[in-house]
């Protein structure tokens, strides 16, 4: 399995690995892992139902530092709780040996949905905020014809005007 494409794991934990993520699909809750949690995730899915030496996880992921088999041990323990495997059958321990990856994984088609799902908001977004604009633009160009939209300076020459126009037609 290439651990670089998104996937499902036991039908329930849709994994990404490009943005580091783990979505519980019951739930909905998503979780952002740290980069070396996920290199193991990855690691264990690749070789899935085989046994993956504790050494070589180290020297593969931690680069063999030094006190890096407790970080194993914190590690293991997260994506335990993460992927709710209480008894311990997903990531098997096998003392001495390592750990082996016991679910069932398949690709996962859904990430390119969400992407979708983004774009239709995006556009609604920009379909309203057109339509925001037209209403508003509506609105405003409507007052400024209304002449009771007019400053007290235009009324006032407007007036004036009146005035004047007034007087050329009276005759005394």
């Amino acid at each position: 399995m290439n651990f670089k494409l998104p996937m499902i794991i036991n039908n329930r934990f849709e994994v990404n690995p490009s943005r580091n993520e783990v979505l519980d699909l019951d739930t909905r809750k998503l979780v952002r892992l740290e980069p070396r949690l996920m290199k193991l995730l990855g690691l264990l899915i690749e070789n899935q139902e085989q046994i993956v030496s504790r050494e070589f996880i180290v020297k593969h992921i931690w680069d063999d530092y030094p006190g890096a088999g407790e970080g194993l041990n914190q590690s293991v323990f997260w994506l335990r709780k993460l992927l709710h495997d209480e008894k311990k059958q997903l990531i098997e321990t096998l003392p001495k040996l390592g750990y082996c990856f016991h679910g069932h994984v398949k690709p996962s088609g859904s990430i390119s949905r969400r992407k979708s799902g983004k774009i239709i908001y995006f556009l609604s977004a920009l379909l309203l905020t057109v339509i925001a604009i037209i209403i508003f633009h509506y609105y405003h160009s409507g007052r400024e014809s209304r002449p009771d939209n007019l400053s007290r300076e235009e009324i006032m020459r407007i007036s004036k005007i009146d005035s004047a126009r007034q007087l050329q037609n009276y005759h005394f």
